[in-house]
């Protein structure tokens, strides 16, 4: 393997055998190739790429999409089924919270029995010790046992652990999910600070923001296997897109090629830089509701028309919505969004904003366009998009279609330098002023 490439995998897979008893694990035991008792399960299969030295490198992919498989074998706990893997340099990982810590051990005890499995010496520990306790910051816990430390607790002692032994490669898996949002920019400083060292950085993690800010080149897995090798924007477009797309309903069947409308050239231009697509003609779709429209695409914009699913605090976002009718009628569009806790913090369109709704013929297809200054704290947000009709009372209505949920959109601010607009969930308009007593109207 070249000296400038730090991870290397060909053709790498990794199958596991199911037994439906455990009985029948015995009898393969007794009559190996002879008779075959379990059904082989490929959690990986087929992955090939290469990791540059230096080279920040991400990894994304629904659950259960193989990628702690993937981590496991880079790191050598697990052993590859098929294909080769090729490692060049020392791995310092974080890959499951509270991996390698004796829950019975003080967090002192914690930090030299890992630093002892990682390659340091006695010495280099106690070198390194006093700054792994100041990034850690866990006060007189360090002498307690790590059975009482808080989840956040063990991932700062943890982290901390890790990115001080020097690592040639440093593999994350989720361990930054954990922890109030200082400690996680404090862990992007020190990562930042370690890449600019020309450290090799895997990085997993849900936070699509993330992944894309900090990562050059992004790995998608979905079912095991490659799904996406590119640029970060290129990968998570291409998740966005296939995660979130519908599945076909039961018994239902795609038009002949022949029957399918073909978009135009502009319609098409909208789908590639869409954060969701519905898969099939828009005429042959399933949708949630009697057939009346159907969305067909979605996008997220930012002020200089980029496709985005970020924005600081105070940033203006352009949500776009393209669909089609198929009935003469008047059809509202909707755009709802969740917080983390799975509450609803906006739900608004065209309705609420009072706008006019164009007449179209069955057939035509037209974009709504809602744009939204993201005054709310910061955080990961859903949404989702509704075509609706109103019905009886002012604020009623029924649905129409609807996307699956959204996203996510990652609203940031820099909260350690920057002064904050605001302080809580939501940014209200206001102003102020000082005033003399005598002045007061």
């Amino acid at each position: 393997m070249a000296a400038d490439i730090a991870i290397r995998t060909e053709a790498l897979g990794k199958c596991y055998h199911l037994y439906s008893e455990p009985m029948d694990r015995l009898k393969q035991s007794i009559f190996r190739s002879r008779r075959q008792y379990f059904r082989e399960f490929w959690a990986l299969r087929d992955v090939s790429f290469d990791i540059g030295r230096g080279e920040t490198f991400g990894i994304i992919g629904a659950n259960g999409s193989g990628k702690s498989t993937l981590l496991q074998m880079i790191c050598g706990t697990l052993q590859p089924t098929e294909g080769e893997l090729s490692v060049n340099g020392r791995i310092s990982a974080l890959l499951e919270l509270g991996a390698g810590f004796n829950t019975e051990f003080t967090g002192r005890e914690n930090v030299y029995l890992n630093a002892a499995i990682l390659g340091l010496s006695r010495e280099e520990t106690d070198e390194k010790y006093p700054k792994i306790l100041e990034f850690a910051d866990i006060g007189d816990f360090i002498n307690r046992p790590v059975k009482t430390y808080s989840t956040g607790m063990l991932v700062r002692l943890a982290f901390s652990v890790q990115v001080a032994v020097d690592p040639d490669i440093l593999i994350i898996d989720e361990a930054l999910s954990v922890g109030d949002i200082f400690f996680q920019q404090k862990c992007m400083r020190r990562m930042k600070a370690l890449r600019e060292q020309g450290v090799t950085i895997l990085f997993v993690s849900h936070d699509l923001t993330l992944v894309r800010d900090f990562c050059g080149r992004v790995l998608y897995l979905k079912h095991g296997r490659m799904k996406c090798l590119g640029q970060s924007q290129q990968a998570i477009q291409r998740f966005i897109q296939e995660d979130h797309r519908p599945e076909p309903a039961a018994g239902e069947k795609a038009a002949p090629a022949a029957e399918r409308s073909a978009p135009d050239d502009d319609v098409l231009a909208f789908k590639e830089n869409a954060v969701w697509v519905r898969d099939g003609a828009p005429e042959t779709s399933a949708g949630t509701g009697d057939g009346k429209a159907r969305i067909l695409a979605v996008s997220v914009l930012n002020s200089e028309n980029e496709m985005t699913l970020a924005a600081r605090i105070g940033e203006k976002l352009r949500i776009r919505v393209l669909y089609q009718v198929f009935a003469e009628e008047e059809f509202h569009v909707t755009v709802v969004m969740k917080n983390r806790y799975d509450q609803i913090i906006f739900s608004g369109g065209s309705y609420t904003l009072g706008m006019e709704i164009p007449r179209l013929a069955p057939g035509e297809m037209t974009v709504f366009e809602m744009q939204a200054t993201a005054m709310i704290e910061a955080g990961l947000y859903t949404f989702a998009v509704k075509l609706g009709q109103r019905i009886g009372s002012r604020n009623k209505g029924v649905e129409i279609d609807a996307t699956p949920w959204l996203g996510p959109i990652g609203i940031t601010w820099d909260y350690e330098n920057q002064v904050a607009p605001f302080f809580g969930m939501f940014g209200i308009p206001s102003e102020g002023r000082f005033m003399n007593v005598k002045e007061m109207p």
